[in-house]
């Protein structure tokens, strides 16, 4: 009798393992599976004037934060009438509209990468630099604030 039991409480704990070691490696596989989707999932998409203004935080934060609160800095597009520097007839741009220190921030974006194009205090030579829309997703548009205060940058911009 007492033989009985105890073959039966071995039987009980050998199932119940199998059953934990299954369970466990299915959850396992399952999350591996969940992160490699989230990872592949396609990276946030901007607008034209979002990208502008990450641009415009990467390369002068306080210009662009100035001209926005004085509700002086314009978001257009180059168009082919416009003088403009060499080489970025076809960006977006950033300027403000009483253009004291001469900075205008061009940029564009192909791909995932934002190419910017720029000049400050009256330097006219055109400085570049690129970054990836990941690389500025990470520094200035990660947190719930930082969002929002990009999003109320951009409701700020005066258009051309």
């Amino acid at each position: 009798m007492k033989r009985k039991v105890i073959i039966t409480i071995i039987i009980l704990i050998s199932c119940l393992w199998v059953a934990v070691t299954i369970n466990f490696n299915r959850s396992s596989s399952q999350q591996v599976q969940d992160e490699t989707q989230s990872s592949q999932q396609p990276r946030p998409k901007f607008t034209d004037q979002q990208i502008g203004v990450l641009a415009g935080l990467a390369i002068s934060p306080e210009w662009l934060k100035q001209n926005i609160a004085a509700n002086q800095l314009v978001y257009g597009i180059v168009k082919p009438s416009d003088t403009v520097p060499a080489g970025v007839d076809d960006y977006s741009y950033l300027v403000a509209a009483d253009d004291q220190d001469g900075t205008v921030i061009f940029f564009k974006a192909e791909g995932q990468t934002v190419i910017i194009k720029y000049t400050s205090q009256r330097n006219t030579k055109l400085k570049a630099k690129a970054l990836t829309l990941s690389q500025l997703k990470k520094e200035f548009y990660q947190t719930r604030s930082q969002k929002r205060e990009v999003d109320d940058y951009v409701a700020g911009l005066r258009t051309e």
